[in-house]
């Protein structure tokens, strides 16, 4: 088996501490221990800590997003069957259940400290729930919902409601927590069917 570049070693090990244990929390000597590299082989690719998590939050984290949430309708689903089977798919993640949304942690932990770390963040996070609102708007055009649903601030709740019951402590996580309360975005979302 080839042997995995430095770089991208780091990048997945900062993946996961960042993810488990947060930004604050997680230091530069814990990630070159578990890569087994020296500290200068890190800067050799990364000046500091910051740019080695800026770096794995675009090549990592987001990547895992668009995993997450994946938004290309199946041409034989409806909008309301496809955002069940990505909440199902979502559920699936055992990691995603216990630790919550990656993205949503960052969130929390650093937009408000630091204005990089917010812009890049806050980038993705639109991104998604754009994403969500136009899956809302075509089921709209074709007839599947009425128009009288808000897309925007509908979109903005999905979102919101899917890292609330994400955000749960690990005691309280599961599988099927995470559907019978995921369970209910989706009726709301039938209020609105024609």
């Amino acid at each position: 088996m080839r042997k995995q570049p430095t770089r991208e070693k780091l990048l997945d090990i900062t993946f996961d501490e960042v993810y488990i244990h947060g930004y604050n929390a997680t230091s530069i000597d814990t990630i070159l221990k578990k890569a087994g590299v020296p500290k200068g082989s890190m800067y050799h690719h990364f000046k500091s800590k910051k740019e080695l998590v800026l770096a794995m939050v675009k090549e990592r984290l987001f990547i895992k997003m668009d995993s997450f949430f994946v938004f290309e309708l199946d041409q034989n689903s409806t909008v309301i069957q496809h955002f069940q089977g990505m909440l199902k798919h979502i559920s699936k993640n055992h990691m995603l259940v216990i630790y919550g949304c990656p993205l949503y942690r960052l969130m929390v932990e650093l937009s408000a400290i630091d204005k990089e770390f917010d812009t890049l963040l806050s980038s993705k996070a639109i991104e998604i729930q754009q994403n969500i609102q136009q899956l809302l708007q075509s089921a709209i055009k074709q007839g599947e919902l009425n128009s009288q649903l808000d897309t925007d601030t509908f979109s903005a709740y999905m979102l919101s409601a899917i890292w609330g019951i994400l955000s749960l402590p690990p005691s309280l996580s599961s599988t099927d927590n995470f559907l019978k309360q995921s369970h209910y975005i989706i009726e709301e979302l039938k209020h609105y069917k024609n």
